[in-house]
């Protein structure tokens, strides 16, 4: 017998909370939506108040279980200078003198990290049904393994091509650019109960290489919210019309912002907004080193006023490695907010689809012509685009099928349990 709380079925979603993918919330938002489906999203912060205020126990109909762990960015600021199982210094930060012996002098005090592929023990003992978890990452070893333990169905959404790369066919260990290792992530994406991809390119590399028949979700978004009248403004330095908006974070195998920066030099002409997200120090120095003068560098925007900002932007800009991405949820964005798109790359032949803009196979001569292209002449089929997004993408849709596939594993995890 399945439990019940209140008449509804107890969903978890198992990754961290905050700097993920938008649709996991966007997911997590309409699943609560459903009769029948209650959703808890397990969050960790660094502190119990937001900005002094306490965060909430429950946000737009999804419960906050909240993980406090003061430590955590301290700790990774020293794992990003110290590799500590090689015993040697990765880079020397000033921060060090400070942060090693504070962590050093706590270490008898905290709590210990979860480890890997094991049941992670701030998740067990809750009475979850089912389990949702983002990424073929670490964290979604431990939630595999949690719901391994507790016998209860765990599905893993695939968020990027590289959960899907070869070093996870190998039984080599190697370790990817976010410091985790292939054993733990193989571990997610082999012992979980069902693999959910976003794109038909992730689906059949996970039927062709990895024997494993996977389920397809794409991305989901409610193209109303990101349509005219917004709730909210954008920021004084976004308000004013520009040019063309780019969204990521200070890395070069990923996001790679100093393409960007290449495209703009040839451009000296054209406005450029960037939004970038801390994540590598030497790229974040570098790209502020080296930034032209008709660009200007933008930190984190509020996800509110997004909508306002891709209003104010001319052409939206992704330079995103098809390696690495998987379906950029920028993409639908900018496609919802009637900005025309030019991509290093067509995700999920997703441009050519809809025809919501342009693909340069990474050129950058490529690029730099078709942004003066979309700025002076954009002809694009708003209402082809509109047709699509609500056919393909539309976020109830696709919550309600998930809810289905969840409720489904549920009542074959019952009949396991049974015979």
């Amino acid at each position: 017998m399945v439990p019940f709380r209140k008449g509804r079925r107890k969903l978890s979603y198992g990754s961290t909370f905050g700097g993920l993918e938008t649709a996991m919330w966007t997911l997590a938002k309409d699943l609560a939506d459903i009769s029948g489906v209650q959703v808890t999203c397990f969050v960790t912060a660094p502190s119990g108040t937001n900005g002094g205020t306490p965060w909430p126990s429950e946000v737009d109909g999804v419960r906050l279980d909240l993980d406090v762990d003061r430590f955590r960015g301290i700790r990774h600021s020293v794992g990003e200078s110290i590799d500590v199982s090689g015993l040697r210094l990765r880079k020397f930060s000033p921060h060090l003198l400070w942060q090693i012996p504070l962590l050093a002098a706590t270490y008898p005090f905290r709590d210990r990290d979860p480890v890997d592929c094991h049941p992670d023990p701030r998740l067990a003992g809750k009475g979850i049904d089912a389990w949702v978890t983002f990424g073929v990452n670490a964290a979604s070893s431990r939630v595999v393994a949690t719901a391994s333990a507790e016998n209860t169905p765990a599905f893993v959404c695939i968020q990027s091509n590289a959960g899907l790369e070869d070093s996870l066919l190998s039984k080599e260990e190697t370790i990817n650019e976010c410091g985790e290792s292939s054993f733990s992530r193989r571990y997610a994406l082999m012992e979980c109960h069902r693999v959910v991809a976003q794109s038909e390119w992730q689906l059949n590399r996970l039927k062709q290489s990895f024997q494993r028949e996977g389920l397809l979700a794409r991305n989901p978004i409610d193209p109303a919210d990101w349509c005219p009248p917004y709730q909210s403004e954008a920021p004084a330095s976004l308000r004013d019309p520009f040019d063309v908006l780019w969204i990521g974070r200070y890395d070069d195998f990923h996001k790679r912002p100093l393409m960007m920066l290449e495209v703009a030099r040839k451009l000296p002409h054209v406005s450029f907004k960037m939004i970038a997200n801390p994540f590598d120090e030497h790229i974040e120095s570098q790209v502020r080193k080296d930034v032209p003068k008709n660009v200007d560098l933008i930190d984190r925007v509020p996800f509110e006023r997004m909508p306002a900002v891709f209003g104010s932007a001319s052409v939206f800009v992704s330079t995103g490695s098809v390696q690495h991405e998987g379906f950029p949820n920028v993409l639908l964005q900018s496609a919802a907010s009637h900005t025309p798109i030019v991509s290093t790359c067509d995700h999920d032949n997703f441009l050519r689809r809809s025809g919501a803009g342009v693909s340069c196979d990474d050129s950058i001569d490529r690029l730099a012509s078709s942004i003066e292209d979309q700025l002076q002449s954009p002809i694009i089929d708003w209402r082809r685009v509109d047709e699509y997004l609500n056919e393909f993408h539309y976020s109830p849709n696709i919550a309600k099928e998930f809810a289905n596939w969840i409720n489904d594993a549920i009542r074959d995890e019952g009949r396991t349990k049974r015979s």
